[in-house]
């Protein structure tokens, strides 16, 4: 018999990046639990993975709901043993300048994207498998400051900053933790942003790629990061923006 499938847990899986990992991980073999809050995108999914002869099992889960991540991880445990790898992709965000953003707004994308993110990974640790591995999705933001995104990019830095803890935290458990911060990516959830000329224009003339990013583009550092080729990476953040960020802070 052969090694038994990893069994790899994404959260934010019904679209954009979350989807592309999911289906990519399948197509290698993995045993992928998909996570999201809409239970029909999350069917689309599955079902897309299973048609193309991958094995996945969708979990309608809320990160705001942390008092539930106990049980959803349970549910997986139960079925498929242990843990072997997680991709916190799972996030929103609420735009508007500093001086508009409500009390609602912050509890929104702090609790999604910090705290869900915290006590999510607290719960899937705890059911680990050593040598196991924790990606964490940060964003471009976290570093530079996009007009607007203010309260998601202090959320972003905070990821990154919590994956460099975590990095040292779970370390003795045998688990390594690594963060993921892309630039601007192209998806079907984003293309109406994405059909406006002169936002275009003005991210493809500053990333010296010269293009938006591809979820494919974010997915193979995922891969990476999950794989023993990444085994001794452990609390860094791949930047995964097609050049955009040191041209943004050395434009000359």
């Amino acid at each position: 018999m052969g090694e038994p499938a990893p069994v790899v847990v994404v959260t934010g899986a019904s679209r954009g990046i979350g989807r592309a990992v999911a289906e990519a991980l399948a197509r290698e073999g993995a045993w992928v639990w998909a996570i999201a809050r809409d239970g029909g995108a999350l069917a689309d999914v599955v079902t897309a993975i299973r048609e193309a002869g991958g094995r996945a099992d969708p979990l309608i889960y809320d990160l705001l709901e942390i008092q539930q991540a106990p049980r959803i991880v349970g549910e997986i445990v139960d079925r498929a043993g242990a843990i072997d790898g997680l991709v916190n992709n799972a996030g929103t965000t609420r735009r508007g300048p500093l001086t508009t953003i409500t009390p609602d707004d912050y509890e929104t994308v702090m609790g999604v994207n910090v705290k869900g993110l915290l006590f999510f990974t607290q719960a899937v640790v705890a059911s680990m498998a050593s040598g196991g591995a924790i990606v964490n999705l940060a964003s471009l933001n976290a570093f530079d400051v996009l007009k607007g995104a203010g309260l998601y990019a202090a959320s972003k830095a905070a990821v990154v900053q919590l994956t460099r803890a975590m990095a040292i935290d779970f370390a003795d458990r045998g688990i390594r933790v690594n963060a993921v911060a892309p630039g601007f990516i192209e998806t079907d959830f984003n293309a109406a942003l994405w059909a406006r000329p002169e936002l275009r224009g003005w991210v493809t003339a500053n990333t010296p790629l010269q293009r938006l990013g591809r979820p494919d583009d974010v997915v193979g550092v995922i891969r990476f990061l999950l794989s023993p080729d990444s085994q001794f990476v452990n609390g860094a953040v791949y930047v995964v923006d097609g050049g955009f960020l040191p041209t943004r802070l050395w434009p000359l």
